[in-house]
């Protein structure tokens, strides 16, 4: 049989020309990712491109703010943003919502459809963002390049899961001390009376002995378990944070470890001697492992690329929750702005490393008191990021507190002859009391009226019509923006 010549080549070109294409494809996108580089970081240095990173630990609203943040700014001539100077001055003149390069599009319009049919946006459980491009005219005297008078400011805005900030602390501890550090938490009363016999459990536990894999995942899945009670019942410093929204089927079961609270009287030496396959060296295995696939990158991916910091804080939670929930809280602020990058935005690190030069710190969900208290919430948020903010003015950083509600869900009404809030909650309508919120600290007389306190969950007002734009009603949620953003439109 005579073999056909080009027959027999036919197989071996198209493969050629398959990676010939192939690599063109290669070329052509890295060409363009290294445009869209090139062009963003001409944009920082102009001060026309800045990253907004939003953070807030689990039930925050932090979804919620981001979504109703694109919404006032898409929709500003409806909007109340009267603090915010390109609205209050008439220069604002259009802003357009694109996806931003190498980010999942952050679920706005998930979260106008949920609003407007009066539930919640739901929670992000994975990274998202966004990128607005605000087009603004310029105070007249001051030289733009482009068309006269008239400037653009592109706004990316980053957000996480608020839970993954709890990991970032791992970052700065070894195995060991983890586990001694999950020894010290699980002595509060709080998280005794949530899983005293799992914790009893892990004292028990001999760090050089071995167990099976299937032993280590059961006791894994009952960590999985107390870690959601804990969260439940008010309680924030819970690590790893990834893990409150695991479950057995997901990657994170391949590694499990757990807090071995009995290492504690045992010395770096005898831990180091112990064999590999002792539940100690396992567990310190997968610890670093973790570290290295979940939290670094994270870390690296997400704060290296931001300039400036929202954190909202559910103050008035915590406040609720007593007074075990609201030290934890505070300890788990200053734990977690450790790993905060601080330090002024010079010109070059603008272009190759930012760093963050200005924070906010803002209490959520302040339609929840009377307007009489707002002011007694900002006083006490800046209480509770004292030592944050002293660490961040030391290097420079523009520090500012805030109270916002996202989304105003509550009306005044007179009562009894006091004024007080009405709105909408799970149980249905209703009018809504609440003590005075203390300016400091809480002494133990704040916390006995505090605990007479029942916050109950408010729900969107009713009647929102967004999809076609519309009316959003917030409070301060303009000075947010303000804090954040006014000095680029200057």
């Amino acid at each position: 049989m005579k073999l056909d010549k080009n027959s027999a080549m036919k197989p071996i070109k198209n493969k050629v020309k398959e990676s010939l294409l192939m690599g063109q494809d290669k070329a052509v996108g890295f060409a363009r990712s290294a445009a869209s580089s090139l062009e963003n970081g001409v944009d920082r240095l102009l001060n026309r491109r800045i990253t907004l990173g939003v953070t807030g630990f689990s039930g925050s609203g932090k979804t919620t703010l981001i979504t109703s943040l694109i919404h006032q700014l898409q929709h500003y001539p409806d909007a109340l943003l009267a603090a915010f100077p390109p609205v209050l001055q008439d220069r604002l003149l259009g802003v357009k919502l694109s996806v931003l390069d190498g980010d999942t599009l952050f679920p706005y319009q998930r979260g106008i459809d949920a609003l407007s049919r009066g539930r919640w946006p739901e929670a992000t459980r994975d990274e998202s963002g966004c990128l607005l491009e605000i087009k603004f005219r310029h105070p007249p005297g001051l030289f733009r390049r482009g068309k006269p008078g008239i400037s653009r400011l592109y706004l990316e805005i980053r957000d996480y899961p608020g839970e993954w900030l709890l990991d970032l602390p791992l970052l700065a501890m070894d195995y060991r001390a983890w586990c001694v550090q999950c020894r010290s938490l699980f002595n509060s009363a709080m998280r005794l009376s949530i899983g005293r016999s799992f914790i009893e459990k892990l004292e028990s536990i001999d760090p050089f002995g071995t167990i099976s894999e299937l032993e280590l995942q059961v006791l894994w899945q009952e960590q999985l378990t107390f870690i959601k009670a804990c969260q439940q019942a008010g309680l924030t410093m819970i690590q790893p944070g990834r893990w409150l929204h695991a479950s057995p089927s997901d990657d994170e079961s391949k590694l499990p470890f757990i807090p071995l609270l009995s290492i504690t009287g045992r010395s770096e030496d005898q831990l180091g001697k112990a064999a590999d396959s002792a539940l100690f060296k396992v567990c310190e295995r997968h610890y670093q492992r973790y570290l290295e696939n979940r939290v670094k990158p994270f870390y690296r991916n997400t704060f290296q690329k931001v300039d400036r910091q929202l954190v909202l804080v559910d103050l008035l939670k915590s406040l609720n929750s007593g007074q075990e929930a609201f030290d934890d809280l505070r300890f788990s602020l200053t734990q977690v702005l450790q790993s905060f990058d601080y330090g002024r935005n010079s010109l070059l690190r603008r272009l190759v490393q930012p760093r963050i030069d200005r924070v906010v710190f803002a209490a959520s969900k302040i339609d929840q008191v009377l307007p009489d208290q707002h002011e007694a919430v900002r006083g006490l948020t800046a209480n509770l990021v004292q030592e944050a903010r002293r660490r961040a003015a030391f290097n420079a950083v523009d520090v500012r507190c805030e109270a916002v509600a996202a989304v105003r869900s509550t009306t005044y009404v007179d009562y009894q002859g006091r004024q007080a809030l009405q709105g909408v909650t799970e149980q249905g309508p209703g009018v809504l009391l609440h003590p005075d919120i203390p300016e400091q600290i809480p002494a133990m007389d704040d916390w006995q009226a505090l605990g007479q306190w029942q916050l109950r969950r408010l729900m969107p007002p009713e009647g929102l019509q967004l999809i076609a734009g519309g009316r959003l009603p917030h409070i301060r949620l303009d000075s947010i923006l303000n804090d954040l953003l006014g000095d680029r439109f200057s």
